[in-house]
């Protein structure tokens, strides 16, 4: 009787959870998959999936016709991922996590677990929350796993248990670490803001920010101070710069921090202004 799928062997399952170091390849979620359990010496608890990319079984989600069975079990076709996500990505046919995007989670995370490997001296974000639903039709939306930073473990998102029907669970957002430029770990986004939902839920699952260093507070007062002068004298752009257009211009900035006798200086960064890691903060790292 021929087999109805082509599955992953043994030693593929191994590699794809080894390769990724045991943690969910989406890069919202990064929950990792293992832990030692509470009650049994010796056990553990373990919720990695193995998942295909393109469907073992015709017609599947993502199931590529084209391909020929040693394809279809290779581990290029597989991906590792919590329990959660392997259900997410199969839901309506797959047609929300195409093939495409699943082999650039691949790339994406084999170099996020490159670049953390053995690093030391450094922060680690929290875990994004998760859930579990007994029941029909439940619905689980993990939230995203913090950042890390300089030091410390960012707090962990909040998840949720359900048992029963039409049952939804969406995971809070991990914490993140501290920055050497003294800001705390900052609240990550919620998944009803990231996964489009109405503007009344944004919030929901938001991670909390941490404290920021007395150093930090007073740059970001001095910062609203040299802000608050810019646009007072130039009413021309204040239109913009209020409406988020616009920054106040970097070199105003600096000039005003040299005339106010500031050592640090600012830059411009992707999302905005750069402040300089405080010197006891490098210090420490050191």
């Amino acid at each position: 009787m021929p087999k109805s799928r082509d599955d992953f062997s043994k030693p593929v399952m191994d590699a794809l959870a080894k390769r990724a170091a045991f943690i969910c390849s989406n890069p919202d979620c990064r929950a990792q998959t293992l832990a030692p359990s509470d009650t049994e010496p010796g056990k553990y608890l373990y919720i990695g999936k193995a998942a295909h990319i393109c469907a073992a079984a015709k017609g599947g989600p993502r199931f590529d016709s084209q391909m020929s069975v040693e394809e279809r079990c290779s581990i290029d076709n597989g991906i590792f991922l919590c329990s959660n996500c392997a259900d997410l990505i199969d839901k309506n046919g797959g047609a929300d996590f195409l093939s495409e995007l699943l082999h650039e989670w691949n790339r994406t995370h084999a170099k996020w677990v490159t670049n953390n490997l053995n690093k030391k001296s450094q922060g680690r974000g929290g875990n994004g929350g998760s859930g579990t639903i007994i029941g029909n039709r439940g619905t689980v939306i993990g939230g995203r796993g913090g950042e890390g930073g300089i030091s410390g473990i960012g707090g962990s998102g909040g998840g949720g248990f359900i048992k029963g029907d039409d049952g939804m669970i969406i995971g809070g957002n991990g914490g993140s670490c501290g920055t050497a430029d003294g800001r705390g770990g900052r609240g990550a986004r919620g998944p009803t803001e990231r996964f489009g939902f109405p503007t009344d839920m944004w919030g929901i699952g938001r991670g909390g920010a941490g404290g920021n260093h007395p150093e930090f507070i007073r740059r970001m007062k001095l910062l609203r101070t040299v802000r608050a002068e810019y646009l007072t004298k130039f009413q021309e752009d204040a239109t913009y710069i209020e409406a988020g257009i616009d920054l106040v211009p970097v070199d105003w900035v600096n000039q005003r921090l040299v005339e106010l006798g500031e050592t640090w200086r600012i830059r411009l960064g992707d999302s905005g202004y750069q402040l300089p890691a405080l010197p006891e903060i490098e210090k420490g790292l050191e």
